[in-house]
């Protein structure tokens, strides 16, 4: 999958609060490693249930417009598809780029929490011109939960137990020289993950 994170959360899915009562911490001595250990710990479960949890805009190459009426993007929690750009093959420059027009060339399904999809219009049909060989269509989009409210409760309870892992010991849990899985963490994420194609 060739994606490229072009704008990052301004939000965690938990506050640096919220992580120091889950880690019995009361005092602002270890406020920025709090911090460091949430951005790490949702990065973690970011990578296990394949989603963007908080909002954070994506750009996304594929080669090919497909044979079939849609494009299905990856992470979930589709917000909205902010530009589909496509270079023919005498692409030259930025200059030759061109862009699709949202509800006349395409649609955008956010599906909710699933993956959002790009559509096309009733008897619409992808552009058939010769494409550029080296990544020529590149959709921009924005997905993830807008508040964390919004979060699900498995998924802030999954981040605070990695947050614990990391905090507490430093990295994984080990017994003797054996790496530990917590298996909570699965357990609490596994309704949680995307699947997919990607």
């Amino acid at each position: 999958m060739n994606v490229l994170l072009v704008t990052a959360p301004t939000l965690q899915p938990i506050t640096v609060q919220e992580a120091k009562e889950h880690l019995y911490i009361d005092i602002a001595d270890h406020d920025v490693k709090v911090s460091n250990v949430v951005k790490e710990a949702t990065e973690h479960v970011q990578d296990i249930t394949r989603r963007a949890i908080m909002t954070q805009t994506w750009d996304y190459w594929i080669d090919r417009f497909p044979s079939c009426n849609h494009i299905t993007l990856p992470f979930g929690n589709l917000q909205s598809v902010t530009s589909i750009i496509y270079k023919a093959s005498d692409w030259a420059s930025a200059a030759d780029d061109v862009t699709m027009t949202a509800t006349t060339d395409y649609l955008v399904e956010t599906n909710g929490a699933g993956h959002g999809r790009i559509v096309l219009p009733y008897s619409g049909v992808w552009p058939t011109d010769v494409l550029y060989p080296s990544n020529p269509i590149k959709i921009r989009f924005i997905c993830g939960w807008t508040t964390q409210a919004l979060v699900p409760f498995t998924i802030k309870a999954a981040i605070q137990l990695v947050c614990a892992d990391l905090f507490e010991m430093r990295g994984e849990p080990t017994i003797g020289a054996t790496v530990v899985e917590n298996k909570a963490v699965d357990r609490l994420l596994a309704s949680q993950r995307l699947w997919g194609n990607f």
